[in-house]
């Protein structure tokens, strides 16, 4: 392996771990996204039964 293509092979891993890590960066932020909906959604409820208790 001469060292154009040792170059070449390092630019495709990198560019191969940068999406990898884009992605997995995303999923992770839109399953954050569905957990804050979740917790909202919750507080709502709950905060409206202690209303009605009163």
């Amino acid at each position: 392996m001469n060292m154009e293509q040792l170059e070449m092979w390092l630019k495709n891993l990198a560019w191969g771990v940068g999406i990898i890590a884009g992605l997995v960066t995303t999923a992770k932020n839109i399953s954050d996204l569905k957990d804050k909906r979740k917790k909202s959604q919750k507080k709502r409820r709950h905060s409206t039964k202690r209303k009605r208790r009163k």
